[in-house]
């Protein structure tokens, strides 16, 4: 009898993984009797999709069995014992992750870096957990808000002052006006961090003052640049960077006002 055994490193908490989705295709096509998995949580910690996959399994005349764990879904009391152990395994699952966020809300409520890739511009003390000016990018920081606001550069125009300028992002790339602009509007750079409902001022030193900061938000609102709006209204101008100005050749952007009673 043809069997398939599947034990994954990736976590049980999607369905969107390859070997699971390669165990399916196989099951589809009838090329297998029984797909068997080491233990049920690597098979899904998501008790819906669980119910799902093993109805599909069954309408592919498909047997579920787990290595180490005894239950025979071919009867009643097989599928509510393998459900029981995927509703236990989402339990887990959910409780880590509470447990994570928990501790990153409590290390935001002290004006701690809670973890994850670093703030251009900024290192992350390992004793502290604070962040730290990095001598070598926040420079470049500075230097950016000055192009924009003093300077009057546009974001594109900026991230191409930077790349000719040999400047290069975290990660080592060129810039774009995108990462130009999240540098713009991220108030990390006066000191401030959030996290969800958090938000805590004088966390760590400031690569600009709160004077520059506005006068750049200002400006990325009178410009029709303000990274969050952009996201939120992105639907609203669908030709916004696609029409040319047949004179100076810019791009044209969609913008609007909001009055008391209409926009």
């Amino acid at each position: 009898m043809p069997v398939t055994i599947r034990t994954p490193a990736a976590s049980g908490a999607t369905t969107d993984r390859d070997d699971l989705q390669r165990a399916l295709a196989a099951a589809r096509a009838g090329l297998i009797d029984v797909l068997l998995v080491y233990r049920v949580d690597r098979f899904s910690r998501n008790l819906r999709d669980m119910v799902t996959l093993l109805d599909e399994l069954d309408q592919c005349g498909v047997a579920f069995r787990s290595a180490t764990e005894p239950f025979d879904t071919s009867t009643p009391m097989g599928r509510m014992l393998v459900q029981m152990l995927g509703m236990f395994a989402q339990f887990e699952r959910d409780t880590i992750i509470d447990r994570v966020i928990n501790g990153m809300e409590r290390k935001a409520a002290k004006g701690l870096w809670k973890g994850g890739r670093r703030p251009f511009g900024y290192t992350v003390n390992p004793d502290t957990h604070r962040l730290v000016p990095n001598t070598d990018e926040s420079p470049i920081v500075r230097l950016i808000f000055r192009l924009y606001t003093q300077d009057r550069l546009g974001s594109k125009v900026v991230a191409r002052v930077l790349n000719e300028r040999g400047h290069r992002t975290t990660t080592g790339g060129t810039w774009s006006a995108y990462q130009v602009l999240r540098v713009l509007s991220n108030r990390i750079y006066i000191g401030e961090l959030s996290f969800r409902e958090i938000t805590v001022d004088e966390c760590h030193t400031p690569l600009v003052d709160t004077e520059t900061f506005e006068d750049a938000q200002r400006l990325l609102a009178e410009r029709g640049e303000d990274h969050a709006h952009r996201r939120a209204n992105g639907s609203d101008y669908q030709l916004t960077g696609l029409m040319r100005c047949p004179q100076c050749a810019k791009a044209m952007i969609g913008t609007r006002a909001t009055g008391k009673n209409k926009t």
